[in-house]
């Protein structure tokens, strides 16, 4: 599942394919309506085509992508959902497996969203007005752009009875966490996932702060090639924890891994050395 090192490779990728690019032509697949919520699959492709490539951001898993068509800027908010991902091929080459938006550039080559699950988005946003969009107002600061504030991560962990690996995948909290880098944060920060916030001290905060960061910051240096396989595609597995149930523990040597449910996710962590 994409979280935020795949969406930062996928944002890299996007401004390297895309520098200087304009769309020539644009196709939506009627099926994968949902992803183009609220509008329809005709309608993105008519917004888009034509339209020149500017910068391109990052803010936790979503990309806001700046457009101009006609003169007049134009946005394009993407978040990859549970399996998307953007792929290039070249003019002719066949369509991915599950490409739900094909964007032609002037340069020959095809960018697919390519979205197994469907759970995906793709939105124009007018005017590339993304500060009225209400997911992203709602969104904290990217911890990759200013890192994490300890204090505020602590202020975040001690008002809520929530564990602290389901509390710090609140978007509005860490934006960018999601199941897998949580599990891996609290394995390295050696807290348990299932400790409820307000037990941590100040020295164990910082600890998940730094952990957070330093994960994702991994995820990121892990990524090799612009094509991104996710675990649960059958791609290797790069985790110390996640997906790692009755392993031995990689750090100890003597814990077994064990995984629960949190929030209906799997939660994976060593019992022995994670306290």
């Amino acid at each position: 599942m994409p979280e935020l090192p795949e969406v930062e490779i996928a944002a890299r990728n996007l401004r390297s394919w895309t520098r200087g690019r304009r769309i020539v032509a644009a196709e939506a697949a009627p099926s994968a309506r949902y992803v183009f919520r609220p509008s329809t699959p005709a309608a993105f492709a008519r917004a888009v085509e034509g339209a020149r490539f500017g910068e391109i951001r990052r803010i936790g898993k979503h990309l806001l992508v700046a457009l101009e068509k006609d003169g007049a800027p134009l946005g394009l908010l993407a978040h990859l959902g549970m399996t998307g991902k953007w792929l290039r091929r070249r003019r002719g080459d066949p369509p991915t497996r599950f490409s739900r938006a094909r964007l032609r550039l002037d340069d020959g080559h095809v960018l697919h969203f390519d979205d197994l699950r469907l759970f995906g988005r793709l939105r124009v946003v007018p005017a590339a007005r993304f500060g009225e969009v209400p997911e992203l107002a709602a969104l904290g600061t990217d911890p990759l752009e200013r890192g994490i504030d300890a204090a505020a991560l602590g202020e975040a962990l001690a008002w809520s009875r929530l564990p602290v690996k389901v509390r710090i995948m609140d978007q509005a909290i860490v934006p960018g966490v999601g199941n897998i880098y949580a599990s891996e944060a609290c394995f390295r920060a050696r807290i348990d996932p299932r400790r409820k916030g307000p037990s941590l001290s100040a020295r164990e905060v910082r600890a998940l702060a730094g952990a957070i960061v330093a994960a994702m910051k991994d995820g990121i240096a892990r990524q090799e090639g612009p094509e991104i396989t996710y675990v649960e595609e059958g791609g290797e597995n790069p985790f110390h924890v996640y997906a790692r149930e009755g392993e031995r523990c990689p750090r100890c040597r003597k814990g077994t891994i064990r995984r629960i449910v949190q929030a209906q996710r799997s939660t994976y962590f060593c019992p022995r050395c994670q306290r």
